[in-house]
This record gives C-alpha cells, structure tokens and sequence, in this order.
C-alpha cells in the first residue's frame, strides 16, 4: 500500500474513540444507536467518527430496514490489513500490507492450513466445522505469537549490530567511503543509483566505493 494510505489509517485510527469503535465492529457490524450505547458515547459523536472512517475508507455501510422505525445504516470494517512500525536508534521503517484477498504465495505450512479450511467449507454440517475451524484459529493466533516474538529478537539485534557497526564506522577511510557503508548498514538499498541519488555522489564513484568494500570485507 502507499505512503499516503498509511498516513490515511494513521491519522484515522490515531483517536482513540476511533479504535474503540474500530475494535467493536471488529467483532461483529453494529449501528450508531447501538455503538453509543455499548460504548457510553453520545450519539452525535459516534455518528462524527463514524462518518471520518467511512470518508477515509475504513468503514462501509448498508441500509437496513429498522422493526421500530425508519431505515438504519448497519457499519462494518472494509478493510483487512496489518501495520508495523519498528521504531530505534538508526531505525525507522513502517509497512502496511492487506490479507483481505487470496496470497499470491503459501508456503508450505500454511498451504497445509488453506487445504484445510478449503476442506472443512465443503462440509454439509455447519456444527461439524465448528471445532476444527476453532482448532485452526487458535493454531493461526500462536503461530503469530512466535512470529512476533522472533521480530522483537531479530529488531534487537538487528540494533546491536548497528551501534557496533557505527562504532566501528569512524576508523574507516575517506569521507565518501564512511558515508556509502553507513547508507548500506542504514537503508540496506541495493539499487546503486537511488544510493548514489541519495548520497550526492556521482554512480561510478559510488560504484567504486563499493567494489573496495566488498574486497576489504573478502579479506577479513
């Protein structure tokens, strides 16, 4: 997703009436009247934050016919996506990507778990799936939980390289050389003219700075 999708999402959820709102209609869709009440919020204001998300794409909304009086509008989340922020000395790096469609790839593993669901859609009896969807969910959420805890290792030592990386930097050689291994450790960019771009340094010398790296660290 763009830059500008994620400054949307971000300025949208950054309220925190918003994200109570937001985590209600994440269990199931809701109307304004209801939302007000579960949440103890005034009317007026759930209709205001309501109307923010729907503008920013977050929410849609369907007319429903009401039992007791004029059509309502029933609200559901739109969207499905994930967001990360990793934040650190010499690091600042977001991303947001959306899982509302079918993956382009599936490993293995989860090709396993997508069979599996694929499989259990196809059961005549409802109360049948119940308990292994039940059972996928809860293999799905651990799953998550050990990805996360594996990020939260890999940023910290991701930092501890850094920091002994910079240490290290100030012993290097000239001045344009310190600047492109502090641009590869710090943006880690293959694409050597958006480096040269960037560092203000013409493509063959930034080139040539990087071949005498590369043969300085063979040699080590």
């Amino acid at each position: 997703m763009s830059q500008t999708e994620l400054d949307t999402v971000l300025g949208t959820v950054e309220n925190p009436i918003r994200r109570r709102i937001i985590e209600r209609l994440s269990q199931k869709p809701n109307y304004q009247l209801q939302l007000s009440k579960d949440l103890d919020i005034s009317q007026q204001l759930v209709a205001k934050h309501l109307g923010s998300m729907e503008d920013a794409g977050l929410l849609s909304a369907v007319l429903e016919d009401s039992p007791r009086g004029p059509q309502r509008k029933e609200y559901l989340i739109r969207k499905s996506f994930s967001i990360t922020i990793d934040l650190a000395p010499s690091l600042f790096r977001t991303r947001m990507f959306s899982f509302g469609a079918v993956p382009g790839t599936d490993p293995e593993d989860q090709g396993k778990m997508t069979a599996r669901v694929s499989e259990l859609m196809q059961f005549s009896d409802e109360r049948s799936r119940l308990r292994p969807l039940a059972q996928i969910i809860s293999e799905v959420d651990r799953k998550l939980d050990e990805m996360e805890e594996r990020r939260a290792v890999l940023l910290y030592l991701r930092g501890l390289a850094f920091r002994e990386a910079a240490r290290v930097t100030p012993y290097l050689g000239t001045s344009d050389r310190k600047e492109v291994l502090k641009h590869l450790l710090k943006e880690q960019w293959e694409d050597i003219d958006d480096m040269s771009v960037s560092l203000g340094l013409r493509q063959q010398v930034a080139g040539s700075i990087l071949e005498e790296i590369e043969r300085d660290l063979a040699s080590e």
